[in-house]
């Protein structure tokens, strides 16, 4: 059994593991060069850093969104400290939400400072798909309220344990981002801070991770 990275922007370090490379959209296509191999899940998603062009951006997404081996939405988001206005923000995000939701696909979720229009956002959608906050490093108050509400959490190389215990087991997903460095180091230092063997929080990622319908990709 691999290990399974739901976010990151590199390669995996073994071959075994699973990694969801994730790609952000610009109108003329992927914002970061290079092509992936065609054996590769992946991810792709309007950044709220990165909103060029809304209208071009969101059709490109939506041609990108039904290719082969894409698993999720995302990252979507939304971010005061980006320069795009909120109110293109909250737009775009829900463009991608929508699209989460014809797709039948995860929805990963980018958020700073802005719980409460993104839970404003949800209520909104009444999403069937699951939203993933990814590189949660909220606390334990927060990790409560966000997971009663039905969300997903991701934590990486940086958490607060508190929160960690709160979606322990099943709203905890555990991931790379765009830090050039081991899954399997996450995995290491959450098993340790929950005090459980890396073997059970392995095999409870795996079983987390059937949100993803990877049994035709692996």
């Amino acid at each position: 059994m691999g290990y399974y990275d739901i976010h990151t922007h590199q390669m995996p370090f073994h071959k075994e593991d699973i990694a969801i490379i994730n790609r952000s959209v610009n109108p003329m296509g992927d914002i970061q060069p290079g092509s992936l191999p065609d054996t590769f899940i992946r991810s792709y998603g309007i950044h709220p850093w990165y909103i060029y062009n809304a209208k071009e951006q969101i059709d490109r997404l939506r041609v990108l969104a039904y290719g082969p081996r894409v698993v999720a939405i995302g990252e979507a988001g939304l971010d005061p400290l980006a320069e795009s206005p909120v109110n293109l923000q909250k737009e775009v995000f829900l463009a991608q939400a929508n699209l989460a939701e014809e797709t039948h696909k995860p929805l990963i979720i980018h958020c700073v400072k802005a719980w409460g229009d993104l839970i404003a956002c949800k209520k909104a959608v009444k999403p069937e798909v699951p939203w993933i906050i990814h590189g949660f490093r909220g606390n334990s108050e927060l990790a409560s309220q966000l997971v009663r509400l039905g969300f997903y959490l991701s934590f990486g190389d940086r958490f607060n344990p508190s929160a960690l215990c709160v979606a322990w087991p099943d709203s905890l997903f555990l991931e790379t981002d765009d830090k050039s460095i081991d899954i399997r180091e996450v995995y290491r230092n959450v098993a340790e801070a929950l005090d459980i063997p890396e073997e059970k929080l392995r095999i409870q990622i795996a079983k987390n991770s059937s949100i993803f319908r990877l049994k035709g990709y692996l």
